[in-house]
């Protein structure tokens, strides 16, 4: 009896080591997973795990310090349900384009701190802001379906045409209107660039800030940021296009790294 049972443990003890052995040789040929992610049919690898390890909602929130506090309110909605923010950059051509304006350096800007949690896109507008209103030119924004708009309300293409009564008008009209489709919507406002000993435009820059703060729509005056109205070096950041003007490379670039400076707090 004790011969049997010893024979029966002398099986299972060898059953084990055989077992053990098939178990190690296949774990040396399978690679780790940490070191070898896996990738999908585009080749794009997935990995989710280390995509949260990197997640910060602190520190995402602590770059938008400057940003409203009804649009942070929304950022954070969207950081905890791993949505995107989306802002809406909408004004006329003097805030440029790709290739010479103030999208492509925000949208680097924001890439570099955000990662894909904030995103902006531009809107351009040539005639003023009456024909805007008149054309419901403003269902261009709704149909992007904006968290934020920072607007500079085609100043310049009033300038002279419009009266600046009017312009406000408009602009309390086009925020309403969106406002009733995009309730959460933030607006902030902004003037064009500055022009050199111009006369009736700070006028109107100066009304347009005024209505800012009674309606209580925050208002970025990256003016400060330039040289003063009555500065000849005001002539070096912006260019002369038949009667109209433009930020050159270096104003866009005062007033990129402004508008920056607001939407990412360091």
């Amino acid at each position: 009896m004790k011969a049997i049972i010893l024979s029966i443990l002398s099986i299972i003890l060898v059953a084990i080591l055989v077992i053990g052995n098939i178990h190690w040789n296949n774990r040396e040929d399978r690679p780790l997973s940490n070191t070898h992610p896996t990738k999908d049919a585009n080749g794009e690898v997935e990995n989710k795990k280390n995509e949260d390890q990197y997640f910060s909602l602190d520190d995402y929130m602590s770059f938008a310090k400057s940003w409203p506090e009804s649009a942070q309110k929304v950022l954070e909605e969207k950081l905890t349900e791993k949505q995107p923010f989306h802002i809406l950059l909408v004004g006329s051509d003097e805030i440029g384009d790709q290739e010479l304006g103030l999208i492509t350096p925000l949208q680097e800007a924001l890439a570099s701190k955000y990662d894909k949690y904030v995103t902006i896109d531009s809107i351009t507008y040539e005639e003023t802001s009456s024909d805007y209103v008149n054309n419901n030119e403003y269902e261009s924004i709704i149909e992007q379906k904006p968290d934020m708009v920072i607007w500079e309300p085609f100043l310049l293409n009033d300038n002279g045409v419009v009266d600046i009564s009017t312009t406000l008008l408009n602009v309390n009209q086009v925020i309403n209107e969106t406002k009733d489709v995009l309730p959460d919507v933030t607006f902030v406002l902004m003037p064009a660039h500055p022009l050199y000993n111009a006369g009736l435009y700070p006028m109107q820059v100066s009304d347009l800030k005024k209505f800012a703060e009674s309606k209580e729509i925050p208002y970025w005056n990256h003016w400060e940021a330039w040289p003063e109205s009555n500065d000849l070096k005001l002539k070096d950041y912006y260019v002369e296009l038949g009667d109209r003007s433009q930020a050159n490379e270096q104003g866009f670039k005062v007033w990129s790294s402004y508008l920056s400076k607001k939407l990412i707090s360091e």
